[in-house]
């Protein structure tokens, strides 16, 4: 039974500012869940609210993780499909501070089960995951210094965020980072909902040439019609992430065609069972995905590899949250390695957790009967 469950308002500064076409952050605020059961085992998860997309704050996921935890108190951490339905029931949305319990229960039962997580889950190291790193939507001259600063510490894929109206420096920003960084680097964009239809058929047409890989959420989210118009025109692959946070969004979207790809975030869908039902829709519409992340640490990432290693339909690995982080107080968990390929070890769950002593610097909410 779950016996007692700890909640820990965190925060950890960002290197730099973090820009996107929704504005800047500075820090990560993280919302941390320890699930204990009466062995005092205990699984942990977190959160990473961005206002402008979960519509969350840490406040808000604190409170309510109040309520879910008492909630919780008392039943079987195994039934984790009965406590997904608790949550929607106690809650519309939220997927954020769900995704932190999801986690933490998924977490705590691979440990009971000894297995790591991708086991529990019923995958297989049988694939090489490699990571892009990230340009914030900056001045021309500054994406392309950040550019050729990734290149040189060797990663091989960047991101680069876009989503300015007019869309014109959007193509000068593409045009000189690709001319900075050579054709051997493979480029994708995301504009973050950032375009109209009118900027995002410019911009795509316009970069036919720069054999860019894909482009995440061109245009609004709900702008479901003009998402399918421009999947039908666009030379560059046109990937669905605002506009799929759960299973049933992702239904709506290969249904009307309107994304050739899916980014799957945990902290967008609610956890990772509800990731499983996006993936595997996916699967069955033959369709590709990637995994992606807000501001997490290593401790949410590290769930989202063994999440990624279930799936061979996951391509795209978007896992760079942790290294934009001012310090990384976490203790085991993913490890980045040669060319930035990413890996997990063996040690049943997720195998990742947090600095006590990092810990001991924040606020702890403490749930029991």
């Amino acid at each position: 039974m779950i016996d007692k469950i700890e909640i820990y308002p965190a925060r950890i500064q960002l290197s730099d500012p973090f820009v996107i076409s929704k504005g800047a952050i500075s820090h990560a605020t993280l919302t941390i869940i320890k699930i204990y059961d009466h062995d005092g085992v205990y699984g942990i998860g977190e959160c990473c609210p961005y206002r402008s997309i979960h519509g969350e704050t840490q406040a808000g996921t604190v409170a309510f993780a109040k309520d879910l935890a008492a909630a919780l108190i008392g039943l079987d951490p195994e039934t984790i499909h009965d406590h997904i339905a608790l949550m929607n029931k106690m809650i519309v949305g939220n997927a954020s501070v769900k995704c932190a319990f999801d986690m933490a229960l998924y977490d705590l039962n691979a440990k009971k089960a000894e297995k790591p997580l991708y086991k529990f889950l019923g995958g297989s190291k049988n694939k090489t995951i490699m990571t892009d790193n990230t340009v914030s939507l900056l001045p021309i001259d500054k994406m392309v210094a950040k550019a050729e600063k990734f290149v040189d510490q060797g990663f091989t894929i960047l991101k680069i965020k876009l989503g300015e109206k007019g869309a014109q420096n959007d193509i000068d920003r593409m045009y000189a980072i690709r001319k900075a960084v050579g054709n051997d680097i493979i480029l994708r964009i995301d504009a973050n909902q950032g375009w109209n239809y009118y900027d995002a058929k410019k911009a795509l047409l316009a970069m036919e040439s720069l054999d860019i890989e894909h482009c995440e959420e061109p245009i609004h989210a709900p702008n479901i019609n003009d998402q399918t118009r421009l999947t039908q025109l666009s030379p560059i692959p046109i990937m669905a992430d605002e506009a799929v946070f759960n299973h049933v969004d992702a239904l709506r979207i290969i249904r009307n065609q309107a994304a050739d790809l899916i980014n799957i975030k945990l902290g967008k869908s609610g956890g990772i069972a509800n990731a499983m039902k996006i993936a595997s829709i996916a699967e069955a519409a033959d369709m590709y995905c990637q995994v992606g992340s807000f501001s997490e640490s290593r401790l949410g990432i590290s769930a989202l590899v063994h999440f990624d290693y279930v799936w061979n339909n996951i391509i795209y690995h978007d896992l760079d949250s942790p290294l934009m982080l001012s310090e990384d107080p976490v203790i085991g968990g993913l490890t980045y390695n040669e060319k930035w390929e990413v890996t997990v070890g063996d040690t049943p769950g997720h195998g990742a957790d947090y600095d006590p002593d990092f810990l001991k610097r924040f606020e702890r909410i403490e749930i029991k009967d």
